[in-house]
C-alpha cells in the first residue's frame, strides 16, 4: 500500500482494461462485507432508537475499517497501474495474486465481525491482510524495476515502498500478538490504516 500522489502517467496497452477489471473485483470485494450486515431482529420489534443497533456495532466497526483498507488499497491500485506505462504477463499474474488476497478480507472481516475479541478471529484477519500488503509491497517493488515504470516517479515511490513492508510487518506483528493481547493485535491493525493518511513527508499527503 501507499499514498496516492498528484503525478500520473498515462496507461499504455493492456493497462486499461487491467485497471477495470480490478476496479470490478474490489467493488465485488466491498460488495459481499456490506451484505454481511444484517439488521438485528429487535429492529421490528419497536425498540428505542438507536439501541436495536447495539448488537451491530462491533460488525459495523470492523466493516469499516475493512472498507477503509480496501478502500485505501484501491486508491493505491490507482496510483500504482497510473505509473505502469504498458502492460506484461508479470503485471497481469501479480494483480491476479494480489486480487486473490484481497478477496480474502470479506471471509475475515465476517469471522472478526462475529468474534470481535477472539484471538484465532484477529490472527486470521490480520494474516489476511499481511498477505495482501505482502503482495501489494512485491508488486510495487517489481514493476518499480521494470522499463514499463515511469522513472521519474522513483524517489517518492521508494519512501512509499517502505510504509508498503512497514504495514505487513506490522499487520504480521499483530497476528503473532493475538494470541497473548487481542486488544492490542486489533490496535495494529486500527493503525496501518492510519500511518498511511500521515503525510509521507512533510508537506506530501494522501491528496496532494
Amino acid at each position: 500500500m501507499e499514498p496516492q500522489h498528484s503525478s500520473v502517467v498515462g496507461r499504455g496497452p493492456g493497462t486499461e482494461r487491467l485497471a477495470a477489471f480490478s476496479d470490478g473485483v474490489i467493488a465485488i470485494i466491498i460488495t459481499i462485507m456490506v451484505l454481511e450486515l444484517k439488521l438485528p431482529e429487535a429492529a421490528s420489534h419497536g425498540e428505542v432508537w438507536p439501541s436495536f443497533l447495539a448488537p451491530l456495532a462491533p460488525k459495523l466497526a470492523i466493516y469499516a475499517l475493512s472498507f477503509t483498507i480496501v478502500g485505501t488499497m484501491w486508491i493505491n491500485h490507482h496510483q500504482l497501474l497510473a505509473a505502469v506505462r504498458r502492460g506484461s504477463p508479470q503485471l497481469l499474474w501479480m494483480n491476479l495474486l494480489l486480487l486473490f488476497c484481497m478477496s480474502l478480507i470479506p471471509l475475515a472481516t465476517s469471522f472478526l465481525g462475529e468474534h470481535p475479541l477472539l484471538p484465532r478471529a484477529i490472527s486470521f484477519y490480520a494474516l489476511i491482510l499481511a498477505a495482501s500488503s505482502a503482495v501489494f509491497s512485491l508488486l510495487r517493488y517489481s514493476l518499480g524495476r521494470m522499463p514499463e515504470h515511469d522513472r521519474s516517479e522513483m524517489p517518492f515511490r521508494r519512501a512509499t515502498l517502505v510504509r508498503s513492508f512497514a504495514s505487513t510487518l506490522l499487520y504480521t506483528a499483530a497476528a503473532i500478538l493475538a494470541a497473548d493481547t487481542p486488544t492490542a493485535a486489533l490496535a495494529l491493525t486500527v493503525f496501518v490504516p492510519l500511518m498511511f493518511n500521515i503525510p509521507i513527508m512533510f508537506g506530501r499527503s494522501w491528496s496532494d
